[in-house]
């Protein structure tokens, strides 16, 4: 016998002499093994979701929770935009808006911040239980789990869709407990979690049909320890149907089930469609192919080594790849259904190695690896790359608690609540929820993110927006008093009216904005680093604009400044106003980059919205 095989032989008959040395040894393993692979994988889910708010959609649905809050009802008809007088909205997700809403009334937005940490942590853990109800080693879940939260990062917004991930992970745990020991006991607290689920979200559509996969898929499958004799077909198919019925235990009823068309009907042949509703075809996500890419290997390589597979968690994964790739929104949901079908696929091929498998061996890996590819992972969430395919596509992420102030129009905001004699303002839709949340009441908003809300609405703006006569009459319908924009450096063909002797119209290339929002027709009466205020030169804003117009900078187009100041007395006056916003707001990082221009220091890049500010090149 090898001094090794001497060595075990000893070893186990000191276990076989002192059971209670054996205990102790064996809960100190498991508590070290649990060390090691659990606690980088609460770190990564930590720093994953440490960033600051950045979701427009955030602040119109704290708005809607605290209208419910101080109503005691839901808000039907809209009282939020006056373009949308009288529209009916289906609030389907005013559960999640009033916890929101309360939760940032009890501590701020930095409550907010620490609320979506715990949802993170949350859903990484469940994760972590799930994996391990599969079969796989501690090593193996923390790794899947920890890549699943890496994956999922970019959908970690403040808004229902984190909470569905968090409940679709719930909802799947609970699944497997129906499909391991099927009982009251295990069914009710799944219905409990789909009506909870109903009145928060419409992702909770999918419900239905992940049960459906799993558990159908389960009861099909036969193979070795797969077998599932518990489960019969009248659970298999019946729990499904009973699950689609809990959806409708919602405010909305069966309308619910009818959230997906009309966002699509509201969204058709509209113009600059958000990419986050893109099919994956035309907006690819690295993540999502990395994700599909692991999930098909490893379930080749299972059933060729085992002849086996866990069919229920794989069409449940196949059932959320297919929903993933005509959005870019599903992807998060997706990464939760792959972790469990690769866990299960890892179980299998451990069970199938014998005595040395992968929740025998012990290696050197063991403890440094979870935490060396953690501290990658984490290294990416503070300091991910700004090119290449792994860049952020929603912008880089700023570590820390509260608002991302540079992507919101705080000051402009300011400037608009100081003076409430301002009428009805135009806002771009990425703007209208963070001015709910400022200014309502009593102001109420021309737009925000709420697609389905009145689909006609969204057809008519795109329609005003081609040409002047358009976008004329838009003003006079809603009595619009001015606007509140982001820049837009994207340049339009604008045409001139003749000249004489001229008798063709000429072009000119304009920002969008300018294009617009043309200086005869509004006056400039604030700009910062992020956004505008324009107001129309009427009556009831002159006395605004006589106070705060300013005549001659323009921050969206430094091209067309530059120009400008190649004239001597357009340029001092120029030099006049930049100073006047500087003594104004001393950090404006734009005035800073306009004045150098016009110093010859540098040449100003434009930025779109969102961003510090103007970045010298």
């Amino acid at each position: 016998m090898s001094e090794r095989a001497d060595d075990l032989t000893d070893g186990r008959a000191d276990r076989r002499a002192d059971p209670a040395s054996t205990t102790t040894g064996m809960a100190t393993d498991a508590s070290a093994s649990l060390r090691w692979s659990l606690a980088p994988l609460l770190a990564l889910a930590t720093l994953a979701a440490t960033f600051k708010i950045r979701s427009y959609d955030t602040f119109w649905h704290l708005a809607a929770g605290h209208w419910i809050l101080d109503h005691r009802r839901l808000p039907n008809p809209d009282p939020l935009r006056f373009t949308a007088e009288g529209h009916r909205w289906v609030d389907h997700e005013w559960l999640f808006q009033v916890g929101l809403a309360w939760l940032e009334r009890m501590g701020g937005l930095s409550a907010l911040s620490v609320l979506r940490i715990l949802a993170v942590v949350g859903l990484a853990w469940v994760l972590w239980i799930a994996c391990r109800r599969l079969g796989a080693s501690r090593i193996s879940t923390a790794l899947i789990a920890g890549a699943a939260v890496w994956i999922a990062r970019p959908r970690f917004f403040l808004r229902p869709e984190l909470l569905t991930l968090v409940l679709l992970s719930v909802f799947l745990l609970l699944l497997l407990e129906v499909r391991r020991r099927p009982s009251a006991a295990s069914i009710l607290p799944l219905i409990g979690l789909v009506v909870l689920w109903a009145n928060a979200h419409p992702a909770v559509l999918m419900a239905p049909v992940v049960a459906a996969a799993l558990l159908v898929g389960s009861r099909w499958e036969g193979a070795g320890n797969l077998r599932h004799d518990s489960l019969t077909w009248w659970i298999a198919l019946g729990l499904p149907v009973g699950i689609a019925a809990a959806t409708l235990l919602n405010p909305a009823g069966l309308r619910l089930w009818l959230v997906p068309t009309e966002i699509a009907k509201a969204l058709e042949d509209i113009p600059g469609i958000n990419p986050e509703w893109l099919p994956m075809w035309k907006q690819p996500q690295v993540g999502y192919l990395i994700a599909l890419v692991v999930l098909v290997l490893a379930t080749i390589l299972t059933r060729r080594r085992t002849g086996r597979t866990d069919l229920g968690t794989g069409l449940v994964a196949l059932a959320l790849a297919v929903l993933a790739s005509t959005s870019v929104r599903h992807l998060a949901p997706f990464v939760v259904g792959a972790a469990l079908h690769i866990a299960s696929c890892i179980a299998l091929l451990g069970s199938s190695e014998g005595p040395q498998s992968a929740h025998s061996i012990r290696h050197p890996w063991r403890r440094w690896l979870p935490w060396t590819l953690a501290s990658l992972a984490i290294l990416y969430c503070l300091a991910p790359p700004t090119t290449g395919p792994l860049r952020p596509r929603q912008g880089v992420y700023h570590f820390g608690l509260g608002l991302e102030s540079n992507r919101f129009p705080v000051q402009a905001v300011d400037f608009v609540e100081a003076h409430p004699e301002i009428g009805n303002l135009y806002n771009n839709v990425a703007y209208g929820g963070y001015m709910l949340w400022r200014l309502y009441p009593p102001r109420r908003i021309f737009n925000d993110g709420r697609n389905e809300l009145n689909p006609t609405f969204l057809a008519e703006l795109a329609n005003a927006r081609r040409g002047a006569e358009g976008w004329d009459a838009l003003f006079d319908r809603y009595q619009l008093e001015g606007a509140l924009v982001r820049y837009d450096p994207r340049r339009r063909p604008v045409l001139d009216a003749p000249v004489p002797p001229a008798t063709e119209p000429t072009v000119s290339w304009m920002t969008s904005n300018e294009a617009l929002f043309s200086r005869d027709r509004f006056a400039l009466v604030h700009w910062d680093d992020v956004a505008m205020v324009l107001l129309l030169r009427t009556p009831s804003n002159r006395a605004l604009i006589e106070s705060y117009e300013y005549r001659f900078v323009r921050p969206e187009d430094p091209e067309g400044l530059a120009l400008d100041a190649q004239n001597p007395q357009r340029r001092r006056s120029i030099l006049r106003e930049i100073q006047r916003k500087l003594l104004e707001d001393p950090e404006s990082q734009r005035a800073r980059l306009l004045m150098r221009q016009l110093q010859g220091e540098t040449i100003l890049e434009t930025v779109p919205s969102g961003t510090p500010g103007p970045r010298p090149r």
